[in-house]
């Protein structure tokens, strides 16, 4: 395990528990993120522990342990001297916000689980509350509101998320909202690797060199990565076309049909552009969306700063951990 939440996993794979009760979302939150939408109609409660080593962030592989939350599970975890627990980079603690009665066990076994990690003397990961089941047509209701004011409450008057060195961000997700939810997963994944700041840097340039007004990029699996904007409005154009766009082209390719290297899209007020680009990685090139809204048609302008972005992102695929 690091001794430091900056370091990289020696293994150069980033392992992440995802966590909670049972029946709070936490297997549909990984079939969202990974656009398998098909597997919810046999979704089951999962069995002790399942793990994925299929995903990948930058091209650094990413093992996510999809820990089953009934009883007899979570007992078992707490007894099994690290063997869930050790080499953890990252936690997401998934609540179910509108099971109101099981808020007191859900604060419960988090803490408990806090406790269990430096009992057995490992360095605290880094956690991520997932205030789940946050439904977009739901979520400005009173009683949501309610029952997230009540359920903070909880959590801040918790022993291990409130007296302890360890920080703990709150954020609420649903899988009606994909977008948020690849945001805020690649957020806590970058939380491990700082030198990911260089994305959000290298976007924030390119945007105001090119003259744009909302910049996005997506990797393979349409997750977002980074943003830029100046304008709500085309910010919100790149984030829900840029997903479906990445898609399509990925289905080309899965047919081996060659893609178009650009795809334009013209709007009301300017045109929608992605550049597919393809970055060296440590055993296969890997395929990056870069989205941006723009006034004008040309690509002068992309053109010439786009190089330096493409370097900007191969630098730190090469040098990430």
């Amino acid at each position: 395990m690091t001794k430091e939440r900056t370091e990289s996993p020696k293994s150069e794979i980033l392992k992440i528990l995802i966590m909670g009760l049972d029946n709070s979302g936490k297997t549909s939150i990984i079939y969202t993120l990974e656009q398998n939408f098909a597997s919810f109609y046999s979704l089951k409660p999962t069995v002790s522990f399942q793990i994925r080593e299929d995903f990948k962030i930058l091209g650094l592989p990413v093992k996510i342990w999809d820990l089953g939350g009934q009883k007899q599970y979570r007992d078992e975890y707490l007894s099994k001297k690290g063997f869930i627990f050790g080499e953890t980079n990252l936690i997401f603690f998934v609540i179910d916000t509108q099971d109101s009665k099981r808020y007191g066990d859900a604060i419960e076994y988090l803490e408990k689980s806090l406790e269990f990690l430096t009992k057995i003397g490992l360095p605290p990961p880094i956690v991520i509350l997932l205030l789940h089941k946050v439904d977009p047509e739901i979520k400005n209701s009173k009683k949501v509101r309610d029952n997230l004011k009540i359920l903070q409450n909880l959590i801040s008057s918790s022993y291990y998320t409130s007296n302890r060195a360890l920080k703990i961000e709150s954020f609420e997700t649903s899988i009606y909202d994909r977008e948020n939810l690849s945001r805020v997963f690649v957020s806590g994944i970058f939380k491990v690797f700082p030198k990911t700041q260089v994305i959000q840097e290298s976007l924030n340039d390119f945007m105001k060199n090119a003259d744009a007004d909302a910049a996005l990029l997506l990797d393979e699996n349409a997750l977002i990565l980074g943003e830029a904007f100046s304008d709500d409005v085309k910010r919100n154009v790149c984030s829900i076309c840029g997903p479906y766009f990445a898609n399509m082209i990925e289905k080309l390719l899965k047919f081996t049909i060659t893609p178009p290297k650009v795809f334009e899209a013209q709007m009301e007020d300017g045109w929608l552009f992605q550049i597919l680009l393809e970055i060296p990685g440590r055993a296969e090139k890997n395929r990056f969306y870069l989205v941006f809204f723009s006034r004008e048609r040309s690509l002068d302008k992309i053109n010439k700063y786009l190089p330096q972005f493409t370097q900007d992102l191969s630098n730190l695929v090469k040098f990430v951990v």
